[in-house]
């Protein structure tokens, strides 16, 4: 039996992104995910797809990608097949957490404000000060 391959696409929250920001946010993803980063993604069959970033590791085998659609929409792509959906759902909401804080504590700095941003368990806190 031939296993059943195909690259997914999955639209997330973001819309019309930095991509200097998304990209860093990726490269902090990987990092935290044991993962290495490269610029494609492959399916169960070898071919490749080119994305802004991926993360390559135990559980994205083929890579796990983000790009940006034509409307300005974020999405994640891959070949899921035999990826635990959570794990999916799992970067998923990091990307959006990690990238909505990135954003917030670049506005601040941009606005003048001192930041500091600090994980406490699933969440992140962006603290900012004026001097």
């Amino acid at each position: 039996m031939v296993p059943i391959s195909h690259i997914s696409l999955i639209k997330i929250k973001i819309k019309n992104p930095n991509k200097e920001l998304l990209k860093k946010t990726i490269e902090e993803l990987a990092k935290e995910m044991n993962g290495s980063i490269t610029n494609s993604v492959r399916d169960f069959y070898g071919n490749t797809y080119n994305v802004i970033l991926a993360v390559k590791n135990e559980d994205f085998k083929f890579g796990i990608g983000v790009k940006v659609n034509e409307n300005g929409e974020v999405e994640i792509v891959g070949d899921f097949y035999k990826v635990p959906r959570h794990k999916i759902e799992e970067f998923q909401q990091k990307l959006i957490q990690r990238y909505t804080s990135n954003a917030l504590q670049l506005a601040l700095i941009q606005l003048g404000f001192q930041t500091q941003t600090q994980k406490l368990q699933d969440k992140i806190i962006v603290r900012a000060w004026s001097l």
